[in-house]
């Protein structure tokens, strides 16, 4: 990160990952840019993944969204809904830093844009199944729906065949 840039953050409090979402468009490494989309996306779903904005809207979260399930990332939504609603619903503090994440998430996923290709989605499964504790397991249920979508192109291929007119009667 440039000293510019970091100057003044407190990593204790999710800062420095703020701060590489805010300037992703003056990242200039790709890796970097990948990682820190990646993580945008995550943030995206649920609210505390985020610790910035979580902080930014606690209050306005008990308030506003009591009934939301946070297991599902439904904060955001929620969030997003009352703004659109009625701007005053949520603290000035709040509505900034969702307006600020909006912004981010969109300039994050133009970028993501730049980097979308069937390659690196290939390559990017791969190192994450080949990362995961659980990549035996995947790679069977892989395997058992290629069989399957084989042996049922077979079966399909014996049943949409004509019959000759000599078999049907």
């Amino acid at each position: 990160v440039r000293s510019d840039l970091s100057s003044g953050i407190n990593a204790e409090y999710g800062e420095v990952e703020g701060c590489l979402r805010d300037h992703i468009s003056d990242i200039k490494s790709i890796d970097c840019t990948k990682q820190v989309i990646r993580l945008v996306a995550e943030a995206h779903g649920d609210v505390h993944l985020d610790p910035v904005l979580l902080r930014a809207c606690q209050e306005d979260i008990s308030y506003v969204c009591p009934r939301s399930d946070h297991a599902k990332g439904q904060i955001i939504e929620c969030l997003q809904a009352t703004q659109k609603r009625d701007k005053s619903a949520l603290s000035h503090t709040c509505s900034s830093m969702l307006d600020a994440r909006l912004a981010m998430w969109s300039a994050a996923f133009k970028r993501a844009k730049e980097y979308d290709s069937a390659l690196e989605m290939v390559d990017d499964l791969y190192q994450a199944i080949e990362s995961s504790k659980h990549k035996h397991e995947l790679l069977a249920y892989f395997f058992i729906a290629v069989i399957l979508i084989v042996l049922l192109s077979f079966c399909g291929g014996r049943w949409s065949k004509p019959k000759p007119m000599s078999k049907l009667y």
